[in-house]
């Protein structure tokens, strides 16, 4: 019985698997590209309106550089995320091209995959509380910055408010340090 249906169907499947991966690279390429110009134009439209609103007596511009930011940063969030999904997939195909029908090579590459998935959830989730905490951050010193709010009780509650979403940012890590810990320490008995 020869082996050669088989090999003609490997080559195929990896041939089709690589022109996948391929796609989504350039698809997340684009996406990357069309984030970047939507900065570009949110940035654009924060300044006009700031240009516009300056001689007004209207309170709280700073409100505008905060949107800005805000939008950078979950940009930023969003490439991240597109890359750590282009890796995910990359690792998945080459886990399916590197099919064995020995139970211990296929035991071990599904553990290899689970981990690999594992470190990527937890740095997208990772990802997104620091972006949080940045995020957090940067309104607690606009807030503070602002006339009349040094040693006043907007001020206390500004540093309160931001204790508050530290110790629950650090605690979100720490149950996330713990799951994966768990997770991988499962996988890895398994």
């Amino acid at each position: 019985m020869s082996n050669k249906p088989e090999a003609e169907i490997n080559c195929a499947y990896n041939t089709g698997a690589t022109l996948i991966n391929k796609g989504l690279e350039k698809a997340v390429e684009l996406s990357k590209t069309s984030l970047d110009f939507a900065v570009e134009q949110n940035n654009e439209i924060l300044a006009s309106y700031k240009k516009a609103l300056k001689s007004t007596p209207l309170p709280g511009l700073f409100l505008f550089d905060l949107a800005g930011s805000a939008f950078e940063g979950f940009v930023s969030l969003q490439k991240s995320l597109l890359d750590l999904a282009v890796e995910q997939n990359k690792s998945v195909l080459e886990a399916a091209q590197q099919h064995s029908f020995d139970a211990v090579s296929v035991k071990t590459g599904i553990n290899n995959l689970v981990q690999q998935s594992v470190d990527r959830t937890f740095a997208a989730q990772n990802l997104v509380l620091n972006l949080a905490a940045k995020q957090t951050k940067a309104v607690s010193d606009a807030v503070k910055q602002q006339p009349g709010v040094t040693g006043s009780p907007v001020e206390t509650v500004t540093d309160s408010v931001q204790r508050g979403v530290d110790t629950m940012l650090a605690a979100q890590k720490e149950i996330l340090n713990t799951a994966t810990k768990t997770v991988k320490a499962t996988a890895a008995k398994a």
